[in-house]
C-alpha cells in the first residue's frame, strides 16, 4: 500500500506542475521505502506515462495541450532521450547532478520573479507566421478568471534545441523531463503558463515511453511493484489535472519554483557526495 500512496501523491503533483511524476516517486521508493533504483527508475517512468496518459486527456479536452507544438517538440526530445540512454554509461553522475542543479536554481529564480504577460492581457492577438507548418499559435479559456488567452511560441528552433536536453535528462534520471520542458515553452517560446504545463504533460509520457520500452525487454521491471505504482499515478495524475485548471497561475509558478529550489538542493548534494 505504501507504493501505491507514494504514487498517489506523485501523480497528482506531477500533472498540477506538467512534470510528470517522476521526479517525486524516485526519490521517495528509494528513499521513503528502500526500493532499489534499478527497479524504482523502471517504475518512474512506467509512472511518468501513465501520468501524461491520464491528465492529457483531460488537458485536451479543456483545450489547454497545444498539441502541434508538443509533436514538434518531441523530435528533438525523442533523440536527445535516444542519445542520453547511450551516453549514460559515459558520463559522471556527480558532474550531470551538479550541472543539473545549477540549470535548476536559475529556472526556479526566474519562474518566481517572471510576470505572467500573455495571462493578464486575455484578449492578445495571436501573431500568426507565414510558414503555416511552424505555426504552432493557440488560445484557450482560462478555467480559473474565463478569460480567453491567444499566443504565438516564439524562437521554436531554439526551444526544439533546448527540448534535446529534456529528452537528455529524461533518459539519465527518469524523469520524463518535465523540469525542463516547462521552463522552456515558458522562458524560451514564451507560452503561458497553464498551456506550457498542459503540453509538457502531454510531451512527458512520449519521451518516458523511449526509455521505459528498454526497461521492459530488459526484464527490469517487477509487476508486484509496477502494478501498485501505476494505479496509484493515474487516480492521482486525474485528480491533480482536474484541479490544475481552477488554480491561479501565479499559485502554480510559485509552487514550480519551490518544487526545482527543492530538486536543485538534492542534485546539488548527490553530486557533491553528501
Amino acid at each position: 500500500m505504501g507504493i501505491f500512496f507514494v504514487a498517489l501523491l506523485a501523480g497528482f503533483i506531477g500533472a498540477i506542475l506538467g512534470l510528470g511524476g517522476g521526479i517525486f516517486l524516485v526519490p521517495a521508493l528509494t528513499l521513503l521505502l528502500g526500493i532499489p533504483m534499478k527497479f524504482a527508475v523502471p517504475m518512474s517512468l512506467l509512472a511518468v506515462v501513465t501520468t501524461s496518459i491520464a491528465a492529457s486527456s483531460i488537458y485536451i479536452k479543456k483545450g489547454l495541450t497545444n498539441i502541434k507544438l508538443g509533436l514538434i517538440l518531441e523530435i528533438t526530445t525523442v533523440l536527445g532521450a535516444l542519445a542520453g540512454s547511450l551516453a549514460v554509461a559515459h558520463i559522471e553522475e556527480s558532474i550531470l547532478a551538479i550541472l543539473f542543479a545549477m540549470v535548476a536554481f536559475y529556472t526556479a529564480f526566474a519562474m518566481w520573479r517572471s510576470d505572467d504577460i500573455q495571462e493578464k492581457t486575455p484578449h492578445q492577438k495571436a501573431n500568426h507566421t507565414k510558414n503555416t507548418l511552424l505555426d504552432c499559435s493557440g488560445k484557450f479559456k482560462d478555467p480559473s478568471s474565463g478569460e480567453t488567452i491567444a499566443y504565438t511560441p516564439k524562437r521554436l528552433l531554439l526551444g526544439m534545441a533546448f527540448s534535446t536536453l529534456g529528452g537528455i535528462i529524461s533518459a539519465l534520471l527518469g524523469i520524463g523531463g518535465g523540469p525542463i520542458k516547462v521552463p522552456i515553452m515558458r522562458l524560451v517560446m514564451g507560452l503561458p503558463l497553464k498551456a506550457a504545463t498542459a503540453t509538457s504533460t502531454f510531451m512527458v509520457g512520449i519521451t518516458a515511453s523511449v526509455s521505459a520500452v528498454i526497461y521492459l525487454f530488459e526484464g527490469m521491471v517487477k509487476p508486484d511493484l509496477a502494478i501498485p505504482a501505476v494505479l496509484g499515478i493515474f487516480i492521482g495524475a486525474r485528480t491533480g489535472a482536474l484541479v490544475a485548471g481552477k488554480m491561479k497561475s501565479h499559485h502554480i509558478r510559485t509552487a514550480f519554483s519551490i518544487l526545482l529550489v527543492l530538486i536543485a538542493i538534492e542534485m546539488l548534494l548527490k553530486g557533491l557526495g553528501r
